[in-house]
């Protein structure tokens, strides 16, 4: 990110400057009415002859003492400013601030001051990069690389202390289609619409994330198979009732669901989202609004699981587990 993209983002009050020719009270006065830190002096034509700080007027109330009011802004200003350009990369400046020790930066064009950045602006910045890089930026909620660090921690826990952990992918029937038929405009709302409703519809501690263009996950921490084949089931439920999916053009409200479960085989998280993934395809291939899940009351197979395939329309997963 650029200086100028930056200031683009940032809520900017009018610059506030001073003379180099006012007194000290004046610096006072501005810097309280506006509640900021730092002011840029400068002279004829904008251009920046130096800064001066709440710090740099503390120190002078101690310097000056009865003399302070007769002092001026010339007096006591920082005439070697460091400044940057609109050009210039934030993170090279943020480290020029933290490395130098200052909490203010001018930003000029040429010799002309074109506005002041604070410390707190680049940090504020620099979380929101960070944030906005952990989650899918259509739906909100956390992108592929995001939810699989989750995924990790979550295996990793269950590894240590033989907690159940269970994997959710949910994937949109017939999604091709819909995009070559309604466009992307069609497909995006199609997902937000999706986004929302697994958010509403799981705990809050449960993770969702989006991990394809057509497809969600959900990572289930301390939940059996019997209990994630309920949750999934409950989703079915909402995802056909919302209102929504009543328009007879809401061909998109159906989806399949692939269900999996960590178990002592597994050397990481990733497998049990492989797992998972090739489940919703079988239930796909199936017809979709169907789940491919492990039947949590079957003797172990070859894989250590059962698969049965449930038909979310026929509603088998209440008659063979019941509602909680």
């Amino acid at each position: 990110m650029r200086i100028s993209e930056l200031l683009a983002q940032k809520f900017q009050l009018e610059l506030q400057t001073i003379q180099s020719t006012q007194s000290l009270f004046d610096a006072a006065h501005i810097l309280c009415a506006y509640n900021i830190g730092a002011l840029p002096v400068v002279g004829h034509g904008d251009k920046i002859l130096g800064i001066i700080s709440e710090r740099d007027l503390v120190r002078s109330i101690v310097s000056f003492q009865d003399g302070y009011f007769q002092k001026s802004v010339a007096d006591i200003m920082t005439t070697d400013v460091i400044t940057c350009g609109l050009d210039d990369p934030m993170d090279d400046i943020y480290e020029l601030m933290v490395e130098k020790k200052i909490r203010h930066m001018p930003v000029v064009k040429g010799e002309r001051i074109q506005a002041m950045l604070s410390i707190r602006d680049f940090e504020f910045a620099h979380r929101r990069l960070v944030s906005q890089s952990l989650v899918d930026g259509l739906t909100g909620v956390p992108n592929s690389q995001h939810l699989t660090d989750i995924l990790d921690a979550e295996f990793n826990r269950y590894r240590r202390f033989h907690m159940p952990l269970s994997v959710a992918v949910i994937k949109v029937d017939r999604y091709a289609a819909i995009s070559d038929s309604r466009g992307d405009a069609a497909c995006d709302s199609l997902l937000q619409w999706l986004a929302e409703t697994l958010v509403r519809e799981t705990r809050a501690y449960d993770s969702i994330g989006r991990t394809a263009e057509d497809r969600f996950a959900i990572v289930f921490p301390n939940t059996d198979a019997k209990s994630a084949a309920r949750a999934c089931a409950r989703l079915l439920r909402a995802i056909r009732s919302d209102p929504a999916a009543q328009d007879d053009s809401a061909a998109w409200s159906s989806v399949s669901i692939g269900l999996a479960q960590a178990d002592r085989e597994m050397r990481d998280g990733e497998r049990i989202m492989i797992l998972a993934d090739e489940r919703v395809e079988t239930a796909a291939k199936a017809g979709g609004n169907t789940i491919e899940a492990p039947d949590a009351e079957a003797a172990d197979s070859e894989d250590g699981t059962t698969h049965t395939t449930f038909r979310a329309r026929h509603e088998a997963l209440e008659n063979l587990y019941g509602t909680d």
